[in-house]
């Protein structure tokens, strides 16, 4: 008996020895995670800035917002600055756009963003953080994309976009639902256009298989930099292509590089390589910052780069152009805009000039900018923004979606509504940042213009459009993958020939 007694007291010191020793190594262990939420809550120097409590703890919780689109609401439920995570603050107040994005000095690229945009494992010109690496690559890259160099690729432009205008009108009127996908057709315009001034490849009008399987690719891959964003581990394992739910998107990569280095191949077979293309200075110039030209690999990245930023905003500005003017109730802005295009010139030094043109274009900038996600910096400096301090490492960051929805510079901001453009204040103008600002902007800004400029022109002098009936709002809500596309994947359009004017 008295045995028995001592077997059930020890068991009951083991076990309370044990529940103690459980204690103290949770406290231990909990120790550091109590000490970083009472940080990020109490102690930290963004405690004032209003915003979700959980996001001071976990910013995963206001990344899932954001591709809900659901940034806009936190803006007007928190203010004109919202902390969303523990050192990171959005700003919707598009004054603050201009020091934070225009300034080499007040702000650097965020790293942990900006690094995995990569195409083959190589530092491109957009994704380089390091400011002395990006200023060398850009010094070589610029001079293709200058205003000069836009007016020798004017005539092949106008070529592609009088192809564009073909298929639009051949292929809805051969289809048996009498509609074409004008999203499509966007994409292999503007395609064509950058592979011809970039790597002097051209397609023919009449069989687009090859034109199509090279966009598929780029289009299917989108969502991989996402991935590689969220989840950096994924790709270097070699395994990612294989893998359920994400292998898809990475297959499409895997084809696009290929696609990509047959392409390099052919070009690096022509006699004039080094004459004025995109890709041109990448090849024959020294990076300053290297001390040496750019090896291989650094070209294939350079060169998927210029496909990946020089083709899929252009395109999907197009699209949603199309798709605001072929919509019921906006006929009204199609006949003004023909009127206008027969009234004028055919260049784009003329186009540049007509102010209706320049107002549809503005407007299709404003309410579907084609980089909607944000675009995080790091705070060099100290800021004051509307009488909160945001110290030094701070992250910061803003979206045109949001800021180009203020309903204080731009009235009922949720219309398509080019006549605001006529005569547009000040504030309008500066708050339009379809580009970005600074050193930092998109290199590739006047080929966008001039591609814009002409396919409109083409389009609109030569085409009346109506949407599909097949067509829903829903189709054509904007999916963020970094830049944006209609979810459906479609903009199906029934396509006549305009009725003269003259």
């Amino acid at each position: 008996m008295e045995e028995g007694y001592q077997v059930a007291l020890a068991s009951i010191a083991s076990g309370a020895t044990f529940r103690l020793y459980t204690f103290l190594a949770l406290a231990v262990l909990g120790c550091p995670l109590f000490l970083k939420v009472v940080q990020r809550i109490l102690v930290s120097p963004l405690r004032d800035v209003p915003g979700p409590k959980n996001a001071a703890l976990f910013p995963w919780t206001i990344t899932i917002a954001t591709f809900k689109w659901q940034r806009a609401q936190l803006h007007k439920d928190y203010g004109p600055l919202v902390r969303i995570g523990p050192n990171e603050v959005s700003i919707s107040d598009w004054r603050y756009y201009r020091a934070i994005y225009s300034s080499n000095k007040a702000s650097s690229k965020e790293p942990t963003f900006y690094l995995p945009i990569v195409f083959v494992d190589q530092h491109n010109i957009f994704a380089m953080t390091n400011k002395e690496e990006h200023a060398a690559r850009r010094k070589i890259s610029a001079s293709p994309y200058s205003l000069q160099s836009m007016t020798r690729l004017e005539p092949m432009i106008r070529s592609k976009a009088d192809n564009l205008a073909k298929r639009l009108l051949e292929i809805s009127s051969s289809a048996t639902t009498g509609t074409v996908n004008a999203f499509l057709m966007c994409g292999l315009f503007s395609l064509e256009v950058v592979c011809k001034a970039g790597f002097g490849k051209d397609f023919p009008f009449e069989d687009t298989t090859d034109l199509t399987e090279l966009l598929e690719a780029m289009d299917g891959s989108a969502f991989t930099f996402i991935l590689d964003g969220l989840l950096p581990w994924l790709r270097p394992t070699g395994f990612a292509h294989k893998m359920p739910f994400v292998g898809e998107p990475y297959q499409r990569r895997r084809q696009w590089e290929q696609k990509s280095r047959a392409l390099l191949r052919e070009f690096l077979q022509l006699p004039d390589k080094d004459d004025g293309y995109l890709i041109s200075p990448y090849l024959s110039s020294v990076d300053g910052f290297l001390g040496r030209k750019l090896n291989h690999e650094e070209f294939v990245e350079e060169a998927m780069g210029i496909m990946f930023a020089g083709s899929g905003t252009t395109s999907t500005t197009l699209t949603y152009l199309l798709y605001a003017l072929s919509r019921p109730g906006y006929e009204a802005i199609q006949t003004r805009l023909r009127a206008e295009l027969e009234d004028g010139g055919e260049s784009v030094s003329e186009l540049r000039k007509l102010p209706y043109l320049n107002a549809v274009i503005k407007e299709t900038f404003r309410l579907y900018p084609t980089i909607i996600s944000s675009l995080p910096r790091v705070l060099n400096e100290p800021m004051k923004v509307h009488d909160i301090d945001l110290p030094v490492g701070t992250v910061v960051n803003m979206q045109n979606f949001v800021h180009h929805r203020d309903p204080a510079v731009f009235p009922d901001p949720e219309l398509f509504n080019p006549e605001r453009w006529l005569n547009p204040h000040a504030d309008m103008e500066s708050a339009l940042t379809p580009f970005s600002l600074g050193r930092r902007a998109c290199i590739g800004l006047n080929l966008a213009w001039d591609e814009l400029y002409i396919a409109v022109s083409s389009v609109f002098r030569n085409l009346e459009l109506r949407l599909g009936e097949e067509m829903t709002e829903a189709d054509m809500e904007l999916e963020d993958r970094f830049n944006i596309a209609p979810v459906g994947h479609k903009l199906m359009l029934k396509v006549s020939k305009a009725k003269n004017l003259s």
